[in-house]
């Protein structure tokens, strides 16, 4: 049985770090964190009365930066995996 490094990964890594680091990072990630936390601030704001609107402009400019930080570290750290496991030899030929 393979694992999913060796199956999926050669095909996210041929479509490039910088694809990778936006798509997933920054949009998937960042932005599905930037959804969440505007959920928690909008509850928050109607069940304890408080005025978060000031708060509001800073959750995307905290969360897709650290979506694309997330996705920098994930890269590398699947390409480490992938050529510490010896995956990558077949790439070589």
């Amino acid at each position: 049985m393979k694992s999913w490094l060796q199956t999926r990964w050669p095909a996210i890594r041929a479509q490039g770090r910088l694809r990778f680091v936006v798509v997933r990072g920054g949009f998937v990630f960042g932005g599905g964190m930037t959804l969440v936390v505007y959920a928690m601030l909008l509850l928050a704001e109607r069940r304890q009365g408080l005025h978060l609107g000031v708060v509001a402009p800073l959750v995307p400019a905290l969360c897709i930066p650290a979506g694309l930080l997330w996705g920098l570290v994930t890269w590398h750290w699947n390409e480490f995996l992938y050529r510490k496991l010896g995956f990558d030899e077949n790439d070589r030929t």
